[in-house]
């Protein structure tokens, strides 16, 4: 489980440090995370990374937008109402809660074409810093915690 977790915000991590290029809004239009990328995402202390289409092709994916909030318990707040709206219906992978407060979830949200499937990453660290993925593709879970697992060159 460790090293899942650590693969996982390893991989958040990489595509932090990549170019940004292509929108995800319109794969998110019906999505209430939607909102957090809009209101927070040229704010001081946020870093937002949208992948290029090549970055994408490479991993089976069509869309991938994350941003990381640095200690903004509004922005905290506000995520978690987002989340709470978008995760019905969802299949929960992992959820994890403390002080009646999401602080960690995976999510595999219905998609809005049948073969293309939609991922929601979230994590709070201790030290406040909140990490918002959005993917979308081809590829399932199983090929998102392989990809995470197994991808070295990251």
């Amino acid at each position: 489980m460790r090293r899942f977790k650590y693969m996982l915000w390893l991989l958040v991590a990489v595509f932090c440090l990549m170019p940004c290029g292509v929108s995800a809004a319109e794969a998110q239009r019906d999505l209430r995370i939607q909102e957090v990328f809009q209101r927070y995402g040229k704010k001081r202390n946020v870093t937002m990374v949208e992948l290029s289409n090549e970055m994408l092709e490479t991993y089976g994916m069509t869309h991938y937008k994350s941003i990381t909030i640095k200690n903004d318990p509004e922005a905290l707040r506000f995520t978690r109402q987002c989340l709470e709206a978008d995760q019905k219906g969802a299949r929960k992978i992992k959820e994890v809660t403390d002080d009646g407060g999401v602080v960690s979830a995976y999510y595999q949200l219905k998609g809005v074409e049948a073969d293309i499937n939609r991922f929601v990453l979230f994590k709070v660290s201790k030290k406040g810093v909140i990490t918002l993925v959005y993917i979308e593709g081809d590829l399932d879970s199983d090929d998102l915690i392989t990809l995470l697992f197994t991808k070295k060159d990251l």
